[in-house]
C-alpha cells in the first residue's frame, strides 16, 4: 500500500474521530455553563416574612427534592433558581443541617 493509502486509510478516520470528541467536549462545557445554577438572577429587595420561609437540609437532600417538596404545584427549575438567589448559593452542594430559605407557596 502506498503512503497516500494509508493516509486515506488510517488518517481521514482519525481525524473525524478526534472532530467527533473536540465536538461532545465542547457541547459538555457549555451545557453545564448554561445551567439553571449558574444562571444569572437579579436580586431585589423584598421582605422575607412574606415571601419565604427557612428549612433544614436533611441528609440526601437536594435543591431538586426540597423544591419539589415545598412548593410542587410550579415548576421546580423555577423554585431552584429562587432558593439559590435567596440563599446566594454558589453551588448545588448543600449540607445536612444547613438552613435555607425557600419561597411560600402561592
Amino acid at each position: 500500500m502506498t503512503r497516500r493509502g494509508r493516509l486515506v486509510l488510517l488518517g481521514v478516520p482519525a481525524l473525524v474521530a478526534s472532530s467527533i470528541l473536540v465536538f461532545v467536549a465542547l457541547a459538555i462545557v457549555f451545557s453545564t455553563l448554561a445551567s439553571p445554577a449558574h444562571a444569572g438572577v437579579e436580586h431585589l429587595a423584598v421582605d422575607m416574612d412574606s415571601y419565604a420561609h427557612s428549612v433544614t437540609v436533611l441528609q440526601g437532600d437536594s435543591l431538586w427534592s426540597i423544591a419539589g417538596t415545598t412548593n410542587p404545584n410550579r415548576d421546580v427549575r423555577e423554585v431552584v433558581r429562587e432558593i439559590v438567589a435567596l440563599n446566594e448559593l454558589g453551588t448545588g452542594v448543600l449540607q445536612a443541617g444547613q438552613r435555607l430559605f425557600v419561597p411560600i407557596p402561592k
